[in-house]
Order: C-alpha cells, then sequence, then structure tokens
C-alpha cells in the first residue's frame, strides 16, 4: 500500500505556481506530509559557460555570477514566502533552490527528499502552442518512481480543488495494478467517491480471453436480417460482460472496507481510451484522475506519449500519473 509523507512541488517562480501550489497542499492536508517547494534555476547552466562571469562580468556591466545568484535566490524566496502565506502556512513546508537542468535536477530531489509523490503544473501556457507538457514535464513523468500530478495551470482565477471523487482508468493490466493501489490509498483519505473506467477498444485482446466468447452464427445470420451486423458483434458483448465483472472485482475491494468509498461506479465504454477517460471525466465531474503511466492489454500499451498523453494534455481536471511496477 503506498504511503505519503513527502511531496515535492517543482515550481517555475515566473509561472502561475498558485494552482500547483493549492494542489499539492490539499494532497499534504489529507496524507499528514510535509512539503518541499523546489525550484531548479537553469539560467545559470548558461552563463556558467561565459567565462567572464566568474571574474569581473562583462565589460561595463556589473555582474558576476556570485551577483547573479545572490539576487535570483532572492527572489526566489520571496516568491516562496508568498506562496507560503497564501496556501500553505499551515503544514510543515521546507524551500530548496538548486541549479542544473531542471528535469535531472527534479528527479535528482525525488530522492534526496524522499519524496512520494511529485506535484508540478504545465508551465501555465496552452496547449496548442506546446507540442506535450514541455520538456521538464515529460520527462519527468517519464522517468519518476514516484507518481507525478500534473495540475492545469494556465487559469488565472481555477476553480478550488477538491479531492472527493476521482477516475481510475484501467486496463486491467498488471501495470495498472499500481494505479490500483493508489486508488484504494485515496480512498482512505479524504475521496469518498470512485469511478472506475476501462475502454474497450479491441474486443479480440487476450484480456477478454476471447476463445470462450459464444459465437452464435445462425443469431447473427437471423440478425442480420433485421440491420446490417457489427462485425464479430458477440466478441463485442462479451468484452463488455469479461470488463463489467473485472470493474465490478475493483469496485468490491473498495466498497468491503467501512473506510474506504462510499460510492464506486462502474464504466465500460466502447471506443478509444482517451476519449472514455475524458469523457467520463466531464460527464461524472471528477477531481482528478488516476492512471498508470504504462502497461500491456494485449498487443497495445498505455505509453506515456499516446493515451496517458492525450489525458494530460486535454482533462480539465488534474491527472496523477503512477509508475507501473513492470510490464
Amino acid at each position: 500500500m503506498p504511503h505519503v509523507k513527502n511531496i515535492l512541488v517543482p515550481l517555475d517562480t515566473h509561472e502561475n505556481a498558485g494552482p500547483v501550489v493549492q494542489w499539492a497542499t490539499l494532497f499534504a492536508q489529507a496524507t499528514n506530509s510535509r512539503l518541499t517547494l523546489l525550484h531548479v534555476n537553469e539560467s545559470l547552466e548558461f552563463l556558467k559557460m561565459r567565462p567572464g562571469l566568474h571574474g569581473g562580468g562583462f565589460p561595463g556591466l556589473d555582474l558576476t555570477m556570485d551577483k547573479w545568484r545572490q539576487h535570483y535566490q532572492a527572489e526566489t524566496k520571496a516568491t516562496f514566502d508568498q506562496l507560503f502565506q497564501q496556501y500553505c502556512s499551515a503544514l510543515s513546508v521546507s524551500y530548496l533552490m538548486l541549479e542544473g537542468r531542471a528535469h535531472a535536477t527534479i528527479l535528482g530531489a525525488v530522492e534526496s527528499t524522499n519524496s512520494d509523490l511529485v506535484v508540478m503544473g504545465t508551465h501555465g501556457k496552452p496547449w496548442v502552442q506546446r507540442a506535450f507538457l514541455g520538456s521538464t514535464a515529460e520527462a519527468v513523468l517519464r522517468a519518476s518512481a514516484v507518481p507525478v500530478l500534473i495540475v492545469h495551470n494556465s487559469l488565472s482565477t481555477p476553480p478550488p480543488p477538491r479531492m472527493e471523487r476521482l477516475l481510475f482508468a484501467t486496463d486491467f493490466s498488471p501495470a495498472s495494478a499500481a494505479g490500483e493501489e493508489w486508488v484504494r490509498y485515496f480512498t482512505q483519505h479524504g475521496v469518498h467517491e470512485a469511478l472506475l473506467v476501462h475502454a474497450i477498444e479491441n474486443p479480440l485482446l487476450d484480456v477478454y480471453e476471447p476463445d470462450t466468447a459464444d459465437f452464435d452464427l445462425r443469431r447473427v445470420s437471423e440478425e442480420s436480417q433485421q440491420r446490417p451486423p457489427r462485425s464479430a458483434e458477440p466478441y463485442w458483448e462479451h468484452a463488455a460482460q469479461v470488463a463489467t465483472t473485472k470493474l465490478s472485482q475493483v469496485r468490491q475491494q473498495l466498497l468491503g472496507n467501512p473506510s474506504y468509498v462510499l460510492q464506486a461506479q462502474i464504466l465500460a465504454i466502447e471506443g478509444s481510451p482517451s476519449f472514455a477517460i475524458l469523457n467520463a471525466t466531464v460527464q461524472h465531474h471528477a477531481d482528478f484522475i488516476v492512471m498508470a503511466t504504462h502497461g500491456r492489454t494485449g498487443v497495445r500499451r498505455f505509453v506515456l506519449g499516446s493515451v496517458t498523453e492525450k489525458v494530460i494534455r486535454t482533462a480539465s481536471c488534474p491527472v496523477l500519473a503512477v509508475p507501473s511496477k513492470g510490464t
């Protein structure tokens, strides 16, 4: 079972950091955790390649690397102080200001701070201007050994964060089991409702055991006289039954303990996984989404860059990307 005690919050102090800190604070309050606000100064990587800044600086410019570092750290601390006073003054919070390449430094800080969870933003820029989340968020998501909560911080006045209703997207793979564990954990720390979603994109995948489907050729032939039959319709029906049964098993685990959720709804949807997840999120007003970063379903994969990327890119709420324990 997961256990959250330390939450790392990488921040870009030049962008809208408020929503990120708000969500981190909410998760910290629910799990009785401490926060570490982290900012990585990448600008010095550029300055270190300018030897003149090590000594007297540029001619006619009163600037050295040490002076720049002091000025930058002072501004960062002032921003951290403001965020602390505004959002998380009641929590145990520490500051961390590091230098280097952002993604590598963040990943190193996850280990050095013994963090169990990372909460970070999308840099606040519209998706149409970005190929993905930005190189830093993408690199952290791909390599992080702990879950990463991605918060859209493009709105200046976002709605207040809530973690009462979560949506869990599963492909029933061993990799998705890691996400299942986090769902159970959060249902013991504030979540009261869970929506369990699975998308049936191909009924012939091994996860549905298609060889056991009852393919009644006579029935299909008779029905085709009334309406155009869908190809291999019994396989779709069989896949829906298998998916519903598997989702019901997950639901039963959540409802079997009084300390778990009060309500759990299952939803097996035909179509692409990203569409199913995003559509269910909007229709059922999910506060946040939980999904594995990758896993296997027969010959298909939930890989970062396909389903997970589409959901994170488009979802109207934060997405908790849980690294799988294996494929």
